[in-house]
């Protein structure tokens, strides 16, 4: 895919939310967004929001952490996006373009915001472990330890469940996953019927996925939005509607119909992703290493995955 347009973003936060400008020009005037700007010629990314925060709010960068970028589309036009989180930096922060800057709280405001927003704020939150609910999901629910890694979170897969044992399996899970505070993605076959429940994300299953355009497709604040995906069409059916993550399958075993891609082919299918990928598909814990040197984010798993 070609790029129209690469950006860096900056994420500065205080006790009141993050530090947004709002655009003084079209497209999208008046709607707020992350500071930074467009990367020029001849220029690195970390230099481009080196600039970009000085020329925009005088102050100077010591001390950063990349987050990756991810790839938006709105519309026909492609922005990549440098995600940069601003950890340090000298001065004062001002406006130097006389844009409006202010700090806002993303989840409660409901000033516009542009699209792409959430997508930015849920790849800087998101984690590397997902691990996916087998069947017989009760046994689980008794070892807390599951829920108490910082860098996972849970998938309630509704495969095989009728509507009434997938909410009993989702208020368990939920209870514990506020407890633990560990996120917890629901699947979209449910998530209608799962209003009033605590959960973070929607899943779609490829079924879903390719049925994309026959249901409305409304992103909700605070939610991650994911899909299942087993070749290049489904790829780029997620591309086309922003997804936040996808699980890329299967890597090394497969349990149904499909050819299993390897970790060549994996790396092959991760290129064209504009979003972080996991693998799956017998992938075990200790593989996130390798996944990662193929251009995977994370792993994902359900029976073994949990051993």
């Amino acid at each position: 895919m070609s790029i129209d347009i690469e950006c860096s973003v900056a994420i500065i936060r205080n006790n009141n939310g993050y530090l947004f400008s709002q655009r003084l020009k079209k497209p999208f005037l008046n709607y707020f967004e992350f500071p930074g700007g467009k990367v020029e010629n001849n220029e690195t990314p970390e230099e481009c929001l080196i600039r970009e925060c000085y020329e925009e709010l005088d102050i100077k960068i010591k001390k950063t952490k990349y987050y990756g970028h991810i790839i938006h589309l709105y519309g026909e036009l492609s922005v990549r996006l440098h995600i940069f989180d601003i950890i340090d930096f000298n001065g004062n922060i001002k406006s130097n373009e006389k844009q409006n800057l202010k700090y806002i709280d993303y989840f409660r405001s409901s000033v516009l915001f542009l699209e792409s927003t959430s997508r930015v704020l849920n790849r800087i939150t998101l984690k590397e472990l997902l691990f996916i609910t087998p069947q017989k999901y009760t046994s689980f629910l008794k070892n807390v330890s599951y829920f108490k890694n910082n860098n996972s979170f849970i998938r309630l897969r509704s495969f095989d469940y009728t509507y009434s044992q997938y909410i009993l399996a989702a208020k368990s899970i939920s209870n514990l996953c506020n407890i633990t505070k560990t996120p917890l993605v629901i699947d979209k076959k449910y998530s209608e019927k799962l209003k009033d429940l605590d959960y973070n994300g929607i899943h779609y299953t490829s079924e879903d996925l390719n049925n994309i355009r026959m249901h409305q497709y409304i992103r909700k604040k605070g939610l991650t939005y994911s899909a299942s995906c087993h070749n290049l069409d489904d790829i780029l059916i997620a591309n086309q509607y922003n997804f936040d993550f996808i699980l890329l399958s299967p890597v090394i075993t497969s349990k149904y119909n499909y050819k299993t891609h390897g970790w060549e082919n994996f790396m092959r299918l991760v290129i064209n992703a504009n979003m972080p990928v996991f693998a799956l598909g017998g992938i075990k814990k200790n593989d996130l290493k390798i996944c990662k040197s193929n251009g995977g984010f994370g792993i994902s798993g359900i029976d073994d995955f949990w051993l």
